[in-house]
């Protein structure tokens, strides 16, 4: 589809916009012998066209610090880790300027710290269903420096997952390359290295207790592509419990024998282990959230 085409090639595009600037008429597509198509968002590309769109620049949000409660788990002159809630998306978007993470850490430090105005200080993300561990920068040496970091696999990344069935295995991994599902722009699937805009992306899983009808697992990701995990996981046949996207149980929402519904993916952000920007590392951990320690069972720790 050239909407989800277009989407892929600009930066900071979203599909909406896209669609958009297609129905405004500020779109305009060439066959191979370069006679005018005619262009909707659903037009499918077979190769060798010649697309041509203007898009109006987009003025970045009004960010409003708000008072959001955060459960601060280190903060220094540098950084800020926060174990962040479920459902809580980490910055704006359009359509969606109020109750981010990044509202709430406006509310309380007043960040500054250059970069993307969309997000400032922030380093990586997390899915919105997904609960823990997160780091955010305070000025923009301390952005570089943790941005560095990330894309050269400085940091030890773990993540508490709950997955459906009974792993043939206590030690799993899976490298397929991630890209663009290529029927459903909303998700990503694993393709064949070098086809369209898939990455390489490697994720291992280390059983660390069997249930009934699922297995509590430690996921080590080595890559940090868009639902890495959660396609990982489907991939090899034991899709992240609750995963609406990926993998929803017929039993959903899950509970455990207190009660305690499970309405998100079975997905946490458990540690963290990175290089401090004024030297040594620094290790992060986020305790597992009630929703899914009830149904983890007795209390656990990341492994070393």
């Amino acid at each position: 589809r050239l909407d989800v085409w277009l989407e892929t090639r600009l930066d900071g595009c979203s599909r909406s916009l896209v669609a958009r600037c297609i129905k405004q008429g500020l779109c305009a597509v060439s066959d191979r012998q370069g006679q005018a198509m005619k262009v909707k968002a659903g037009l499918s590309l077979r190769g060798g066209e010649q697309v041509a769109i203007e898009v109006p620049e987009v003025e970045a949000p009004s960010l409003e610090p708000e008072d959001i409660p955060l459960r601060i788990l280190h903060e220094d002159a540098d950084l800020i880790a926060v174990d962040k809630d479920p459902g809580m998306v980490v910055h704006p978007a359009v359509g969606r300027h109020r109750g981010t993470l990044v509202n709430a850490l406006l509310g309380r430090y007043g960040l500054a710290p250059g970069g993307d105005p969309w997000r400032p200080g922030i380093v990586h993300r997390l899915d919105e269903d997904t609960s823990g561990v997160i780091v955010i920068a305070r000025h923009a040496e301390a952005l570089a420096f943790l941005q560095t970091a990330f894309r050269e696999r400085q940091v030890q990344k773990r993540y508490l997952a709950l997955m459906h069935g009974s792993p043939r295995a206590d030690f799993l991994e899976h490298s397929g390359w991630l890209g663009r599902h290529p029927k459903d722009f909303r998700k990503r699937a694993v393709l064949p290295e070098g086809q369209g805009d898939a990455k390489e992306a490697y994720t291992s899983f280390h059983v660390r207790r069997r249930c009934d009808g699922y297995a509590v697992v430690e996921a080590r990701p080595k890559t940090g592509r868009t639902h890495q995990i959660r396609v990982h996981a489907t991939a090899l046949g034991h899709p992240i419990l609750a995963d609406r996207t990926y993998g929803r149980s017929a039993t959903w929402p899950l509970r455990a024998a207190d009660g305690e519904g499970l309405r998100r993916q079975a997905l946490h952000a458990w540690s963290l282990d990175l290089p401090h920007p004024r030297g040594g590392r620094l290790h992060l951990v986020a305790p597992i959230p009630a929703d899914l320690a009830g149904l983890v069972g007795s209390p656990l720790t990341p492994l070393v």
